[in-house]
């Protein structure tokens, strides 16, 4: 009779400071495919990987830049407004024509300040962060081409 556990170490005995695994984990030797070619994500040429990194870098601090922006912009009109509510009452009901207090124009205006963001949010990232985000694309795809053989 043969239990499931019974093949999950080595065959002999490992010597000290050889590893007792077949295989490493990963973090510590190339990976290779079934037909013997080393993975291209594993060892890039070189001076693609200085290129590659420096795009990514170049997306990312576009990408933060777009979503610092628009995200203190909106929150922070939302922030001045509470402020105001909590701590000038007085000031957020007076009367701005009418019926319509300062309050309430302020609160509609919070929409309007919130869909502008929105909006310049969505056209920023077509002028600067989708050109960057279609070439390290490109690039990845033709790497991947370039690569080996497919799985």
């Amino acid at each position: 009779m043969t239990y499931a556990d019974e093949n999950r170490y080595p065959p002999s005995a490992p010597r000290y400071g050889q590893n007792p695994w077949p295989e490493s984990y990963g973090h510590d030797a190339p990976r290779y495919d079934a037909y013997g070619w080393q993975a291209p994500w594993e060892a890039p040429y070189a001076h693609e990987t200085h290129q590659d990194e420096a795009d990514l870098a170049a997306l990312r601090s576009a990408y933060r830049l777009l979503r610092r922006t628009s995200t203190l912009t909106a929150l922070g009109s939302f922030v001045v407004y509470a402020v105001l509510s909590c701590y000038a009452p007085a000031l957020m009901g007076s009367k701005v024509t009418g019926e319509l207090s300062l309050g309430m124009a302020l609160g509609v205006l919070q929409l309007v300040v919130t869909f502008a963001a929105v909006f310049w949010y969505g056209r920023s990232a077509q002028r600067s962060v989708d050109p960057l985000a279609r070439a390290v694309r490109e690039r990845a795809v033709t790497a991947g081409r370039n690569a080996g053989p497919a799985r």
